[in-house]
Parts: C-alpha cells; structure tokens; sequence
C-alpha cells in the first residue's frame, strides 16, 4: 500500500472539487479521505459514481475504526468519526436520488449491520420513489435480522403497486418463517 497523504484544509477543499478515483482517495490519511469523502457525497456537484465511491470508503473507514485499526487516532477521534459515517448513511437514506446509490447504501448499511438506522431503512423500504431502493431495503433488512420490523411493515410492502417490491417483500416474509425457530441466528458478517 502506497504512504498515506496528509493534507491542510486549503489542499482539501481543492480535493473536494477534483474528480478523484478510489484510489486516489485512498491514498488520503484516514482523517483526510473522511472529510473529503463526507463532502462529495453531500455537496452535489459530484456524479452518482463519485458519490458511490465515497460510500464504499466511508464504509471500509467504518469497519476498519470498529476494529480499531487505526491506532495514531485517538479514541475520542474514532468515535466522532464512526458518528459522523453513521449520520452520514442517515443523510445517504433520505437524500440520496440516484437509485443505484441509495440501493448501495442499503447494502453498506446492513454489511456493517448499523442497526441504529434499521428505523430509516424501513423508511426507504415503505416510501422510497425508487423500486430498486425499496426491494433493497427490503431485502437488507432481513439480512440485518431486523425480524420484528419486517413483521409489521411485510404486509404493507405486499401490496407495493411494483411485482418486484411484492416479491422481495413475499421472500423477506418466507425467510423470516424459515428462520423463526432459530437460535443463535446473528446477523451475518458480510464484509
């Protein structure tokens, strides 16, 4: 792996503006490849495939602070920074228009099982305008075990007007009474 690039806020904010690569952002210090990441993804100047890679990194800083692979950032550092990827998602959840992201924020979200966003995810998974969003929060929810949630919204998303939603919410629900009897189903580690 290529040296970690550490850089102040003027050499950022140019960042922000440029059209970088992954791996390009990679190359970024953590605390850096956060901020910067974090501001494409909100600013809206940047396309879908910019703001998909930015979820992908923010994502893989997630697990990484979870694991505590960053050892030069402080505790207090990690925390604030796993906060701010979560409210991040949050934002990604609500805001995101573009269908082909917003369905990979479902995914990033249920492989980190954050499960403190599983309420927005069925928020998505209900009213979401895009039918690929709406099957994949669907769907993610019942990688997440969120089982007491797919319950009461299942047949809600059962008479979705999309075939494609129904069908999804028709899987979810045969899942969730194949796995009922189950015990110690943890969510699965996907990533």
């Amino acid at each position: 792996m290529a040296q970690e690039i550490s850089l102040d806020k003027k050499s950022i904010n140019n960042l922000i503006d440029t059209n970088l690569t992954e791996n390009r952002l990679n190359e970024l210090d953590p605390e850096t490849r956060l901020e910067v990441s974090l501001e494409k993804i909100k600013n809206g100047k940047n396309s879908e495939s910019q703001r998909w890679d930015c979820l992908i990194i923010i994502s893989e800083l997630y697990v990484k602070l979870k694991k505590n692979q960053y050892r030069e950032i402080s505790a207090q550092k990690v925390k604030k920074m796993i906060s701010k990827i979560e409210s991040t998602l949050k934002w990604m959840i609500y805001n995101e228009d573009n269908c082909v992201v917003h369905h990979e924020v479902a995914y990033q979200v249920a492989a980190r099982n954050i499960t403190r966003l599983i309420p927005d995810m069925i928020d998505a998974a209900l009213h979401s305008k895009s039918i690929v969003s709406r099957h994949e929060y669907l769907e993610c929810l019942g990688v997440m075990k969120a089982f007491d949630e797919l319950e009461e919204i299942i047949p809600i998303a059962l008479k979705d007007k999309n075939p494609d939603v129904r069908q999804t919410a028709k899987f979810a629900k045969d899942r969730l009474t194949r796995y009922a009897n189950e015990k110690n189903w943890a969510a699965l580690e996907i990533v």
